[in-house]
This record gives C-alpha cells, sequence and structure tokens, in this order.
C-alpha cells in the first residue's frame, strides 16, 4: 500500500480517502483525488483473474462473426480482452458496450454506447431483435444483462473472460485504513472484502460508485454515506468532495 501526499489544498485539504480499485485501475481516481488536496491511500482489495475457457470461447466466437448480430462487452476488463483479441487477428461485429469507459477500452467503434454505466440501461437502449448476441462479461456479473436482451427476443451466448478475487492486506495497512476519512467503493466485491478485512463499522465516510455497489456494501453490513452521481472518476470526485467538505 502506498500513500499519495502533496500540499493540502482543493476541497478535499487535508481528507484521508482509501482507494479500493485493482492495482492496475487505481491511477487515474488516486491522481484526481490528490489534485484536490487528499491524501489518498491505495489498498487494492480485489484483483481481475483472465478466465481462459471463457476468452477461447469468446475467440471460437469471433472466429464465425457472421453468425454474430451484436457483441456486447458489459466493463472495460471485458474491453481489454476484446481489444486483444481484434489486434491478434479476431474480426469484430457491430459492438454495444456499458457506458463510454467501456467504449473506450474497446480501441474500435463502438455502434451503441448506454447513456448510464449499467446493464439495464444499456437493455432499455437495446433494440428488439431475433439474431445471435455475443455477451462479454466477468464470471460475478448479474444476469440483468443476458436476461433483458433475451427478453427483446435475441438468442444470448456468455462469455465470461474474467473473474474477480478477494486480495490479502498485511495487518499493518488495515489499520493504517481505519481511520481514514473516507472510503470510495467501485464494485461490490472491494465492499465484500473490506467488511471481511476491516469490519462494517467505519467513522469514514463510505462512498460508491453505483447502485449495485450500494446493494452490495449495504447487503454485507456496511452504512453507505454517498453515491456517485455518474459512475465516474469525476463522479467520485464531486461526491466525495460534497460529503466531506466543511
Amino acid at each position: 500500500m502506498t500513500m499519495e501526499t502533496d500540499t493540502p489544498r482543493g476541497e478535499l485539504a487535508g481528507r484521508r480517502v482509501v482507494v479500493t480499485r485493482p492495482r492496475h485501475q487505481q491511477d487515474e481516481l488516486a491522481e484526481a483525488l490528490a489534485s484536490l488536496g487528499a491524501d489518498v491511500v491505495r489498498l487494492p482489495l480485489i484483483d481481475i483473474v483472465e478466465e481462459h475457457s471463457g476468452i477461447d470461447i469468446l475467440r471460437d466466437e469471433l472466429n464465425d462473426v457472421d453468425r454474430i448480430d451484436w457483441l456486447v462487452v458489459s466493463s472495460p476488463n471485458g474491453a481489454r480482452v476484446v481489444a486483444a483479441l481484434h489486434e491478434a487477428g479476431s474480426p469484430l461485429p457491430p459492438i454495444a458496450a456499458i457506458g463510454a469507459s467501456t467504449a473506450e477500452a474497446i480501441g474500435h467503434d463502438v455502434e451503441l454506447v448506454s447513456g448510464r454505466a449499467n446493464a439495464a440501461s444499456l437493455v432499455d437502449e437495446f433494440p428488439a431483435g431475433h439474431g445471435r448476441v455475443v455477451v462479454v462479461q466477468g464470471e460475478r456479473a448479474d444476469a440483468t444483462l443476458v436476461e433483458g436482451l433475451e427478453a427483446k427476443g435475441w438468442l444470448v451466448t456468455r462469455c465470461n473472460v474474467y473473474r474477480t478475487v478477494h486480495t490479502s492486506p498485511s495487518a499493518d495497512d488495515i489499520e493504517r485504513v481505519r481511520s481514514a476519512d473516507a472510503v470510495v467503493f467501485a464494485s461490490g466485491s472491494a465492499a465484500e472484502n473490506w467488511s471481511r478485512l476491516v469490519g462494517a463499522e467505519f467513522g469514514g465516510a463510505v462512498v460508491v460508485i453505483g447502485p449495485v455497489t450500494k446493494a452490495v456494501a449495504e447487503g454485507v453490513g456496511l452504512r453507505v454515506d454517498a453515491m456517485a452521481d455518474e459512475p465516474s472518476v469525476a463522479g467520485i470526485a464531486a461526491v466525495l468532495a460534497s460529503t466531506l467538505s466543511p
């Protein structure tokens, strides 16, 4: 775990904020919070592990791309897998992405990007049809996306291309975060691991990226103080500033 300190200034000056995202996904949020004066504590509580069997299934599907009407990508983690397969030569059908961050991570033209970064929004905006849709998700993703698309008439194949695993920070790292002013959760898995390691009792503010994470956090006994208006770095920074400002 590392801490980023600077001369306190900005809306989060002097506030210690714990960022729990995977190590390779922390920089943008940590730097944004530090720019507002926060003392950022990096405590990655989850890691993302590729599921090779799911990636192999996706590769096989893309090798017969003419049979696919849509490729639906649910997260930046899945998007990176799609981008790697495309770079290795796999062709891509028309693509739909959940949210702008997922679309950007694909690095390819995306025909449909949901207005909000959640599965329900993508389902609402997706056309009805009777062809084939391949959905790229993580192992723990719920059935909202697949069942919603099936209800619109599509034949859906789900490819689980990654899974989320809990990390095991040291006892010293855990003790350092207990006195923080806030902790940020961008996934339910991170909230679950926090509850397991730190416990439900926390004196600082609990801030979440969206309603799915909020439901999981509350389900493991955490008191959620605030939720970002939009699931983005800017949304998290704004809600932290409003929550922690005097």
